[in-house]
């Protein structure tokens, strides 16, 4: 709610407004006196209605007989305001035919001595366009689903790593490692994917064999005992030569479901010479 400043003269005071958005709980129309006179009766009243009473209050407390039916079990007072001169009016659950210009009459018998005019105005609640909320949850689904993706990415797909190795050593290790606990009834598969497709090595249920295995990788790989329940499933490759270059992919899956995908990019062996990562 805003108050703003009221201005004075005479038996007269004028406050420039009071704002209030509706399906507020309550607003507060203000009226202070500084000296309360014999017999006193207060009017809040509308000209603009009829009847114009809004709600009037006396010693003996409120009047609701002449009220209009349109402010009926909406508005109060202090029991204290002719007591304390606070005659401010609560008005509950303010409309938007609420707005309008206020006044709060003090009287003692036929004079008025002290009159308060309060412009209210009653503002439209503010309501969310509906095509801004779609566009609101559609962003969040967005979110939401990016935030799972990078989870799922993060827990399931290991970093592609690079892996340099001079020809002519013994034997080299692509490396793929997981925490995910795997069913044991598990595939997993290395394959190659450039500078062409190839089956590289095949490890399932629990026999490390050589099912679909390309011809040029044979004899030549192994794997871990027992891989899935350890969570090591990084694939030796022996007499590394230089034809074994390229992208090397570690797939787990079972059926149709992947549970785990790495990536493995050796570097082009060397023939002798420099330095390099393998097992001598």
């Amino acid at each position: 709610m805003r108050l703003d400043t009221e201005h004075t003269c005479g038996g007269v005071s004028q406050a420039s407004g009071v704002e209030v958005y509706e399906g507020a709980e309550s607003v507060l129309l203000p009226c202070l006196i500084s000296r309360i006179p014999e017999d006193p009766v207060v009017v809040w009243s509308r000209l603009d209605l009829n009847p114009a009473t809004v709600h009037q209050h006396r010693e003996e407390g409120g009047d609701p007989g002449i009220q209009n039916q349109r402010y009926s079990s909406r508005t109060a007072m202090s029991t204290v305001a002719l007591e304390t001169g606070d005659l401010s009016l609560t008005l509950n659950k303010p409309r938007l035919c609420d707005s309008g210009s206020y006044t709060c009459s003090v009287r003692s018998g036929e004079h008025e001595v002290r009159r308060v005019d309060v412009q209210l105005q009653v503002k439209e609640s503010f309501t969310f366009p509906a095509e801004a909320l779609a566009l609101l949850v559609l962003l969040v689904v967005v979110v939401i689903a990016a935030v799972l993706t990078a989870v799922y990415l993060w827990n399931n797909v290991i970093t592609v790593s690079r892996v340099e190795v001079e020809e002519g050593l013994k034997c080299v290790k692509l490396p793929c490692k997981t925490l995910v606990q795997l069913p044991e009834d598990v595939t997993v598969e290395w394959s190659r994917s450039d500078p062409e497709p190839m089956k590289v090595h095949t490890y399932q249920s629990g026999n490390d064999g050589r099912v679909r295995q390309d011809e040029f990788y044979s004899g030549r790989t192994k794997m871990e005992t027992n891989p899935v329940n350890r969570g090591e499933l990084s694939l030796t490759l022996s007499d590394p030569c230089y034809r074994d270059s390229g992208t090397y992919i570690c797939t787990v899956h079972k059926d149709r479901d992947v549970w785990v995908q790495s990536g493995t990019a050796p570097g082009q062996s060397r023939p002798g010479g420099g330095g390099g990562r393998g097992v001598g």
